[in-house]
Formats: C-alpha cells, sequence, structure tokens
C-alpha cells in the first residue's frame, strides 16, 4: 500500500510536469502570434467584439479546458481506446496550432520555424521515440515547404543543407525526449508488476501465514500428545497436551534428548535404529510424569524429511491409554473372577462332601483307643481340611450369582459392631486401629458379604504394617457418594503388584490363597461399587466407594414400601419377604 502510494505521487508529479511544459508550449505559440502583430489589431479600428479577437479567446480556453480534461484523465480508469484517442488528439491540436502560427506570422519573426520544435516536444513527452520522430519528419517536411514558399531561387538541398541545425534538433529532441518518456514508461510498468507481484505474493504469504496459523492451533490443542526433537533426539517442541499430561513445562524438556538414560535398552536401541533407517516407529511404552506417577501411551516415533530426503526432525505421537489400560486389567480381572464363580458354583458343593465324609471320620477314629496314638496326625488332617474348607468358603464367595440378602442399614453401624474385634486382634500383634467414622446415609447392603470385606481389607492393612503401626478407618459422604477406606502405614505396593491386585490366586504372601482381594473385588462388584487404592512409600490406601443414588434405587425399589429384607439373586428378579 505505501508503495503504491509512492507511485501514485511520483504519477502525478510527472504529469503535472507535463502539464505545465505543455502549457508553456502554447503560451510560445501564443506569444508568437502577438508578435507577429497577427492578433491583436488597433482597438479604435478592432474593437473587442472583434471575431479574431473570440476566436483567440476561445483557443485559449479551449486549451485550459483540454489541460484540465488531461488531468483528470490521469486520475480516471480509462479505456486503452480512449487514452489513444486522447494522446493522438493531443499530439494533432499542437501540430495544427503551430503550423498555423508559422504560417500566418510569416516572415514578421525571425526563425519562426523553430516554433515547431514545440509539437515535437509535446508529442515525445507523450507517446514516446516513435511519435516523436514521426512528428519531427512531418515537422522537417512542414518547415521545407515553408522555406520554398517563403524564400525564391532555393532548391530543396539548398533549403535543407541551410537548415540543418533545426531539422537535426528536431530529431535529437523527438529521439531524446521520446527515449526518456519510453524509459519513464517501461520503468513504470516494471514497477507496476512488481507491485502486483508483491502484492500477490504478499496475498500468497498471508494465505500461508493463515494455513501455518491454523496447523500451528491444530497442533497445539490436540488431544495426542505432540513431540519434535532433532536428528539426535533433542526436543524442540511438546504441545500443550504433553504438558497436561506429563506436567512438564516446555522450558523443562526444551534441548534434553529422548534416548538419554535409555542408551542401555535394547528396545530403546531398536526404537532409535529403526526411526533413523527412515521407517516409523509403533508401539506402547510406560512413561513417567514429573510427580512420579506411571502412565501408559501408545507411541509412533517417524522421521520427517526434507525435500532432497534428508531426514531434518523426529516426530513423536503419542495417546495417553492409562486409562484405557486399567479398564482393561479390570475387565481382565473381571472374566477371571467369573471364571472363577462359575467353577466354584459347579465343583465347591462336590468337593466339600466328600470333605466332610473325610473329617467325620478322622474325627471318629481320633476318638478310638486303638489309634490314640495316631491322634495328633488326626487333628492335624482336620485342621488341614477346616482350612481346605475356609478356602473352598472364599471360592464360592467369588460366584457370580451367589444370593445376596440385601437390606437397608448403615455402614457405620456395620464398622462398629466390628471395630472392638479388629482392635483386639490389632493389639495382639502391637497394632493400632483408629476409627473416623462420620455419618453416611443408609444404602441396601448384604451385612454378612459388607462384613467380610471389612475384615479382609482390615487384615491385609495390619498385615502389611510393621509393630507400632496405626489403621485407620474412615468413612464420609463424597458427593453422591459412601466412601469406606483402610489407610495403613506399611511400606506400599509396587507397580508391579499394583497392576495384578484383585487377581484370584495372586498373593505375596507365603501362606496366602489369593483370594482375600478377589472376594472384596467380588462383593463390590455385587454391591454396584467400585475399589481403588492409592499407595505410596508411605502406606496405602484401599476405598470403597458405594453409589448413594444406585443403591438407594436398586432394582426400582423406590416405588415399593420398604421391606423388612431382599434377597438379590442374578438373573432370577427380586424376592420381597416380609417376615
Amino acid at each position: 500500500m505505501v508503495l503504491e502510494n509512492k507511485i501514485a505521487e511520483r504519477q502525478k508529479e510527472l504529469f503535472e510536469h507535463m502539464t505545465i511544459t505543455h502549457f508553456l508550449c502554447f503560451l510560445v505559440l501564443f506569444s508568437s502570434l502577438v508578435l507577429g502583430n497577427k492578433l491583436f489589431f488597433n482597438v479604435i479600428t478592432y474593437p473587442p467584439v472583434n471575431l479574431h479577437f473570440f476566436a483567440l479567446l476561445t483557443l485559449i480556453g479551449l486549451c485550459l479546458v483540454f489541460l484540465h480534461k488531461i488531468t483528470e484523465y490521469s486520475y480516471s480508469t480509462v479505456s486503452k481506446i480512449s487514452t489513444n484517442q486522447i494522446g493522438f488528439a493531443y499530439i494533432v491540436l499542437p501540430l495544427i496550432i503551430t503550423g498555423l502560427t508559422v504560417i500566418v506570422t510569416g516572415n514578421s519573426l525571425n526563425s519562426v520555424e523553430f516554433l515547431l520544435l514545440l509539437p515535437i516536444l509535446i508529442a515525445a513527452s507523450m507517446l514516446g521515440k516513435k511519435t516523436g520522430i514521426l512528428i519531427s519528419c512531418f515537422c522537417v517536411i512542414l518547415v521545407l515547404c515553408f522555406k520554398h514558399i517563403t524564400t525564391d531561387g532555393l532548391s530543396l538541398i539548398q533549403l535543407f543543407e541551410s537548415n540543418l541545425i533545426l531539422i537535426s534538433m528536431m530529431f535529437i529532441m523527438g529521439w531524446f525526449v521520446g527515449g526518456l518518456t519510453n524509459l519513464e514508461n517501461r520503468h513504470r510498468e516494471q514497477l507496476r508488476a512488481s507491485i502486483s507481484s508483491f502484492h500477490a505474493e504478499i496475498m500468497q504469504r498471508k494465505a500461508v501465514e493463515e494455513q501455518l496459523s491454523m496447523l500451528s492451533q491444530a497442533v497445539e490443542q490436540s488431544p495426542i500428545l505432540i513431540m519434535i526433537t532433532d536428528t539426535n533426539g533433542h526436543i524442540n517442541y511438546i504441545n500443550q497436551k504433553y504438558t497436561s499430561i506429563t506436567e512438564y513445562l516446555p522450558e523443562e524438556v526444551y534441548g534434553k534428548n529422548i534416548w538419554a538414560r535409555r542408551h542401555q535398552s535394547e528396545e530403546c536401541t531398536a526404537i532409535y535404529n529403526t526411526v533413523n533407517s527412515g521407517k516409523a516407529w509403533h508401539g506402547e511404552i510406560r512413561n513417567k510424569k514429573k510427580n512420579g506417577e506411571y502412565y501408559w501411551e501408545r507411541v509412533t516415533i517417524a522421521p520427517f524429511s526434507n525435500k532432497k530426503g534428508e531426514i531434518t526432525h523426529i516426530l513423536r505421537v503419542s495417546e495417553d491409554i492409562t486409562e484405557r489400560k486399567r479398564i482393561e486389567r479390570e475387565m481382565a480381572r473381571l472374566d477371571q473372577l467369573n471364571l472363577v464363580g462359575e467353577m466354584a458354583a459347579g465343583i465347591a458343593h462336590e468337593i466339600r462332601n466328600p470333605m466332610t465324609s473325610v473329617r467325620g471320620f478322622l474325627q471318629l477314629l481320633g476318638d478310638k483307643e486303638k489309634c490314640s496314638q495316631y491322634k495328633n496326625y488326626f487333628d492335624m488332617m482336620i485342621s488341614e481340611l477346616d482350612r481346605a474348607n475356609s478356602i473352598i468358603t472364599e471360592f464360592l464367595a467369588l460366584a457370580r450369582n451367589k444370593a445376596m440378602h440385601l437390606k437397608k442399614q448403615n455402614l457405620v453401624t456395620i464398622i462398629r459392631t466390628l471395630l472392638p474385634l479388629l482392635q483386639a486382634e490389632g493389639i495382639k500383634t502391637d497394632k493400632y486401629i483408629q476409627a473416623d467414622l462420620e455419618e453416611v446415609p443408609d444404602l441396601l447392603l448384604d451385612e454378612n458379604e459388607i462384613r467380610q470385606i471389612i475384615l479382609n481389607l482390615v487384615h491385609n492393612g495390619l498385615e502389611a504394617m510393621p509393630p507400632g503401626g496405626n489403621l485407620i478407618i474412615r468413612t464420609y459422604t463424597e458427593g453422591n457418594e459412601v466412601v469406606f477406606s483402610v489407610q495403613d502405614e506399611g511400606k506400599g505396593i509396587s507397580a508391579e503388584v499394583l497392576e495384578k491386585i484383585g487377581t484370584p490366586f495372586f498373593t505375596t504372601k507365603d501362606n496366602g490363597t489369593g483370594l482375600g482381594l478377589a472376594v472384596c473385588y467380588s462383593i463390590a462388584s455385587r454391591h454396584k461399587a467400585k475399589i481403588s487404592v492409592d499407595t505410596g512409600p508411605g502406606g496405602s490406601i484401599f476405598f470403597v466407594r458405594f453409589k448413594i443414588d444406585s443403591n438407594s434405587d436398586n432394582n426400582e425399589l423406590n416405588n415399593i414400601p420398604e421391606p423388612d429384607s431382599l434377597i438379590l439373586q442374578n438373573g432370577s428378579g427380586l424376592i420381597i419377604n416380609r417376615g
């Protein structure tokens, strides 16, 4: 826009200069007429109303109007045809006026033929070199004709030789002034073309900048984690999602190497070699956040190259799949629970019946005098049978279609009933149990199963602590959930164990069965509750969250008068007992 304004100002200055020059040319012609005594005569003889006087005024007026129109034309957009017509008229008019002036003035002025330089000047400055030389030729012919008429006895060659200086001046002026005009026009066209090209380039760059801005915003606001590094792995860029997931700020990671501290990993070396060979790598990686928490991400690491095919940067695109992994583990655990539950429902009773018979015969044999010497063995076998029976009992607790006796009751009441027993058990091992119980709404609960989940979680907490540790049982309401938590002061749970926790038959205890937490998860699932774990070096907290709405609305009980007890059996509907 600034350059266009400068061009317009330059064109305006040039046209003003040409207009003034041409006006001065007309003024010279007018002065020639006056000096030749061909227009103004005695006022008494020729009063002001004389036709010659009015013709002169009309000529001057036409010149001024013509110059004004030309000035307006320079700032207006007209067609090429109009431009040629105006230029032709602008050249022809001064030529006619000059020719008439030379003829009318005649011998009354010395060297009157020099006035013919004026139309050459006008033509050359208006339309360039070719027109200037053409008008010069015409004016040369006009001079020779004029001299031939006014001079007797000289041939055309003699007239040409005697006016050689004037003729040379005409051609030089036509060529020089016309050349300057052509040069100015070419410069103007080149400048206009440059400005047009520059304007097109600016528009193109604006479009590219808008596209780059859109792409930049898309990358920055992308729901996936994006990282760009150089070929050596030094980080050059991370987007907002990467910061929100990992909590690392850009200034904390820029310049750091993604391969650092991983050079000893065979997998990392394989990834590095794959990417540097020009291929993309896809896989799942467990990474660590700034706060030390681990998360899983599905990663694609790919090189991108310039037009020459040279690798210039490495693009790392990843998606946080921690929640998906958790759901997959939960689904796998639930599948295992369902499988174990189906097995328990199918074979537990068949195993229990022969075990009961064996236990009875062992008791019978133990009471006989002949077998008294083997009484210790009999007692040990009976103890092992009782232990096996308890395992089967826990095994049966995993059954998905186990009957539930739901009753609207308070979780705090159940805990307070069990608390003296739990505290007494803790004191035996020099461990202490504290209760921080807030009042919570009543829930539809199976008391026996809730007692079992409380006992299992508390026993696990006590076993995880060294002597002198404190275990805290809490209840509180959080949103639309009733929360029951057990907090211990153990060493925490490792990430490897945490991934498998709740899986049937998985245990870290020497004499454990691996069914305690599995039973807890099964009970929670039947109560539409969720179990979560928060662990660290200072201990672990197990949370059991019961939905208030889902429990209070369980099986559309809101529209039924409150029963004394309920029996819920999977797939068999709802049975209400009133007495």
